[in-house]
């Protein structure tokens, strides 16, 4: 009968080197990404904050870095500089943007249109004009931009500068403390491309 050690004594373990070489480990940093919006979603809030009531259609999404972003260059800690390469395929998740509704009728929520500022430049970071009209507002005429309601098939693939800074540090299970990354805001793209919407009728079956 075998005992434990003759069992031990059977197992054989070996290490055999790696042909390729490991992929060096690049840290996230703060910057600019070239990129493109993906995973476009929208849920509609009324809320309360320093006892007001305002409603608003939240825009959440993510950001695939591009290609081109090899063309970019980043410093690390310590001084060090890479090319954008390394972040290429990474996808950023931004920070939600408020488009603050009008109240119309009975609703009880209030106009926050100076809180608008934020989804003024969004829109205008991805190509969508906000023409100005002339409104009449608390009995003054005042001019106000009309600001668009887009919809999540408008921003999928849209091209975009990321602005991406640290987000809430989370801790793991063990203790470490380990960054997060968001994409405060975006900018326009200028000579980005709009990548093809994928439909049923692109699938081959």
């Amino acid at each position: 009968m075998s005992t434990m050690t003759d069992t031990l004594k059977n197992e054989e373990a070996l290490f055999i080197p790696s042909e390729t070489t490991e992929e060096e480990y690049v840290p996230k940093v703060a910057g600019d990404y070239l990129g493109h919006i993906t995973d476009a979603r929208t849920v509609t809030r009324e809320f309360d904050t320093k006892g007001r009531t305002f409603k608003a259609r939240i825009f959440n999404f993510k950001i695939n870095v591009a290609p081109e972003n090899v063309h970019n260059t980043y410093t690390l800690e310590g001084g060090r500089e890479i090319t954008g390469e390394h972040y290429v395929d990474w996808t950023v998740v931004a920070d939600g943007v408020f488009r603050f509704l009008e109240p119309t009728g009975d609703d009880k929520f209030e106009s926050n249109a100076e809180g608008n500022k934020r989804y003024l430049r969004f829109c205008q970071s991805i190509g969508i004009e906000t023409p100005t009209e002339e409104r009449t507002i608390g009995g003054k005429t005042v001019k106000v931009q009309v600001l668009p309601d887009i919809k999540e098939t408008d921003l999928n693939g849209t091209p975009v500068i990321a602005v991406v800074g640290r987000g809430n540090d989370w801790v793991t299970d063990t203790g470490e403390t380990r960054p997060s990354w968001r994409a405060k805001f975006t900018k326009r793209w200028e000579s980005g491309k709009r990548l093809a919407a994928t439909t049923t009728d692109d699938l081959p079956f």
